[in-house]
Parts: structure tokens; sequence; C-alpha cells
């Protein structure tokens, strides 16, 4: 069974939207995560990226400045992944983005690349913001679902270093 990636009805996409960053929401995520392996053969990699420090940042800034980084982080993450990836705001302060036909080596690439734009933009003028990624690229017959809790895996065990880092499974 393939991840569908396509919405068809319009009132069904309001609810699988949040609202604060215009991702996909956790329960669509749950939805593709349920819906299997991707049916073309190539790999689908999971990343998962963590806002560091953002607890933290909440609660010094007040809850309109926490929603403006979130909105702000995915906005570069949506601006770099291709058209064909999903981006999901998966937590609180946490994304999840599905990449379909991505090899290691690109998802890999892709994850840097999103750590650096981050990194790099001024989201907000007083602050800097970087965020943390977790990679894993699913096997032959490897569930999604069992690829984004890799990536998950993977970013908690980097947890206490700091942040702003990349690291694979």
């Amino acid at each position: 069974m393939a991840i569908s990636f396509r919405r068809t009805k319009k009132s069904d996409e309001n609810s699988m939207v949040d609202r604060v960053t215009g991702a996909f929401n956790r329960r669509q995520l749950d939805i593709d995560l349920a819906a299997g392996i991707d049916s073309s053969g190539l790999p689908t990699a999971t990343l998962q990226i963590d806002i560091d420090g953002f607890e933290r940042y909440g609660k010094r800034r007040g809850e309109v400045s926490a929603d403006q980084v979130l909105e702000r982080v995915a906005c570069v993450v949506m601006a770099t992944v291709r058209t064909t990836d999903v981006v999901y705001r998966h937590w609180h302060a946490s994304f999840c983005v599905l990449l379909p036909a991505t090899t290691s080596v690109d998802a890999r690439t892709v994850a840097e690349r999103i750590r650096s734009n981050i990194e790099s933009t001024p989201l907000l003028a007083e602050t800097n913001v970087t965020v943390s990624v977790g990679v894993a690229v699913g096997g032959d017959s490897e569930p999604v679902s069992e690829t984004a809790h890799r990536a998950g895996a993977a970013l908690q065990s980097v947890s206490s270093s700091g942040g702003n880092i990349v690291v694979h499974d």
C-alpha cells in the first residue's frame, strides 16, 4: 500500500493542516504513516527536526514569539524540500518530513541544508534559532512508521549535545 500524498476534500485539508505553521499536522502524519510503505520500490527517508531549546525560548519570549519561530522554521523547511516531500508539525516544537524516493546520501544532504538554512536565516531579530535533525532511510520492505521511529531515536540520542546537529541512525 502506498502513502497517499494527495488530499481529496477541501474540508479534510483544513483539519489536516496545522494552523500556526501551515504544515500538515500530527493527525495527517499518523494517517500517512499507517498507510504503509511507498509502493514505488524506492526508499523513503524520514527527517525528525527539533527546534533547539524551544521550551526555554518559549518561556522567555511568550506565546506570540514562539508561534512566530514555529511559523518561520516551517517556512524555511518547506522552502528547502522538494514539492514531492511532505512536511508535518509532529509535536510542540518538532517537525517530521517524509522524503519519498530518497537515498541515504540525499537525505543527509537535505537534512544538512535544512539545518544550515535555519541557522543562517534571521528568524527573529533578537535571537538565533537552530535545529537538530534525525535522519533515517527505509529498507526494502520497512514500514515508513518504523523509519520515522528510527529517525526520532537518532535525534533523541543527541538530545544533550547542545543542538545544531544532523545525526543519522
